[in-house]
Parts: C-alpha cells; structure tokens; sequence
C-alpha cells in the first residue's frame, strides 16, 4: 500500500512540472502597450466676425483645439502684450464660440493655448460702441 501512494505521490508530482514547464516554455505574447495620443497642435483657420465691441460673440474655425476645453485658453492680446482670456460660450476640436472680453479700442492677436501649445494668431480689431465705453479689465 505503501509503495502504490509513493508512486502515485510521484506521477502527480512529475504532472506538476509537466503543467507548470510547459507554461514556462510557451512565449507569451507582448501585450501591446496603449499608443501615446499624439500632442495636439491647435491651428485658427478663421475668425468671424473680425472686429466688432466689447461682448461681441465670435467664432473661431480651425483643428485640433481638443474636445473638450478642459484646462485650454483662448487669449487676446493687446499690443502692449497684456493678455485677456475670452469667454468660452462652447468648445470643441474644429471650433470655438467665445464672447470678446472687456477691452480697450486696438488691434488684438487672438490664439489658442491647448497643453501648453500656442496655435497660430489671428487679428480681431476692437471697435468701441461709442464715446464714453469704459473698461474695467483693460488696466488703463
């Protein structure tokens, strides 16, 4: 009796191995690792309308502004290089609905800032409603 549990101890013990070798000796397939979104590089291929007051909503036509606007900028910037974001109305990859914040009368370089990557400028020519339109956030 003792000699059969012996070797019935010895073949479970050899189909073990034989379990666990054949495991081993088989190539595991690389698990293919996720591809890195590629960085956006936002581009502005049309701003309409291009001049108009303060409140003026625009929109802004062009490609890889991001699907959703999450921590993106839409940024005016005043000749003097003192910067201004835009109210973002709605966003989305191919454009962007925005009101014109508060500014004073000039000519301002409009761009889009999507992580960290500045996208080309377009002009937007800052027209006062009339005399006596007062700026709160232009500094002056």
């Amino acid at each position: 009796m003792k000699t059969r549990n012996f070797l019935l101890l010895i073949v479970f013990c050899f189909s073990l191995i034989s379990i666990f070798a054949g495991c081993l000796n088989k190539s595991a397939e690389p698990t293919p690792s996720p591809s890195p979104t590629a960085p956006l590089n936002p581009k502005i291929t049309s701003i309409s309308p291009d001049s108009g007051p303060s409140g003026t909503k625009i929109t802004l036509l062009g490609s890889d502004f991001g699907a959703v606007q999450g921590s993106s900028q839409l940024v005016f910037k005043r000749g003097d290089n003192k910067t201004f974001e835009g109210e973002i109305i709605t966003w989305s990859d191919l454009n962007i609905y925005t009101r014109v914040p508060q500014l004073m009368k000039d000519t301002y370089k409009v761009y889009v800032i999507v992580n960290e990557v500045l996208s080309n400028q377009v002009d937007y020519e800052l027209k006062p409603v009339g005399s006596g339109t007062t700026c709160t956030q232009c500094g002056q």
